[in-house]
């Protein structure tokens, strides 16, 4: 795995619904420029995803 993989996650984790969006870009740029893979790239997306349509599930 890829310091840049890694970072993103980390950002992904702390992050809210507001910073997930941004954090996909981020996600789709880094993709692009060849710093993660396919899988890295689906593995981050799937997690920022979960962070958008979590809504109020992470309350109960």
């Amino acid at each position: 795995m890829s310091q840049t993989f890694d970072a993103l996650k980390e950002k992904i984790s702390n992050a809210d619904a507001g910073e997930a969006k941004e954090i996909i870009t981020q996600v789709k740029q880094a993709y692009d420029d060849g710093q993660i893979d396919e899988s890295e790239k689906n593995e981050l997306m799937d997690m920022a995803k979960s962070k958008l349509g979590g809504g109020l599930g992470g309350l109960f």
